[in-house]
């Protein structure tokens, strides 16, 4: 394939999903003190397997019993949101100066808060990249395909040079195809740990991590 960009997601393809899944349990229980682990996991499971829908909303309607508080647990955990370096994927980095040191462009597609920036720029991630399309900045959210097309309008490619590496298939596959990305599935993070036939039919090539990235896409 002869690829000219590679835009990524942040949660579970750069940095651990670990940490959203925390923040967003530590302001659950502060919502609601009577919040069990047992539950928690059990929606939170769920949520995996099904890979459609809103984790908040499901939440809220669990254990909030009113959908109208997704805002009020969107800004909580927002506050609790916050990656630490520990938190990187060992692969990112070294894939992301790769690609740059070799001619191509990089891009953010994220579902993220603003203070991700912050993050992206003390681990060295954000001076190798050319297109930061994080929701809380750019006004967006995934799976909306208005934030794919600002990335291939910013990074200046045709849609089908560009490459979007994402670990959800409603959020980052299927928004990425329909204006024409190549795409590739990374099963990690929160990505559904038993999928069906036709999810791994869904994106052009499916890895399970980053490594050797560049052979990878070249091959698509």
């Amino acid at each position: 394939m002869n690829f000219k960009a590679v835009t990524f997601d942040i949660g579970g393809v750069l940095y651990s999903d670990d940490v959203f899944k925390r923040a967003i349990k530590k302001a659950l229980s502060e919502l609601n003190p009577k919040v069990s682990d047992a539950k928690f996991e059990e929606v939170y499971e769920q949520h995996l397997i099904s890979q459609s829908g809103s984790l908040r909303t499901k939440l809220c309607l669990e254990f909030l019993g009113d959908i109208q508080r997704k805002d009020e647990l969107l800004r909580l955990t927002d506050r609790y949101w916050l990656f630490e370096s520990s938190d990187m994927y060992h692969d990112c980095l070294v894939q992301i100066r790769e690609l740059k040191n070799n001619g191509y462009a990089v891009g953010i597609i994220a579902n993220q808060p603003a203070t991700v920036k912050e993050t992206l720029a003390n681990d060295q991630v954000l001076q190798n990249i050319d297109f930061l399309g994080i929701s809380a900045l750019v006004g967006l959210e995934k799976p909306n395909p208005a934030l794919f097309q600002l990335a291939v309008d910013s990074l200046g490619f045709a849609a089908n040079e560009i490459v979007h590496v994402g670990n959800r298939i409603d959020n980052d596959v299927i928004p990425a195809k329909s204006i024409g990305m190549k795409t590739v599935w990374l099963r990690r993070g929160e990505a559904n740990p038993n999928p069906s036939a036709s999810d791994l039919k869904e994106a052009d090539l499916t890895v399970t991590d980053l490594n050797n990235l560049i052979d990878t896409l070249i091959k698509l």
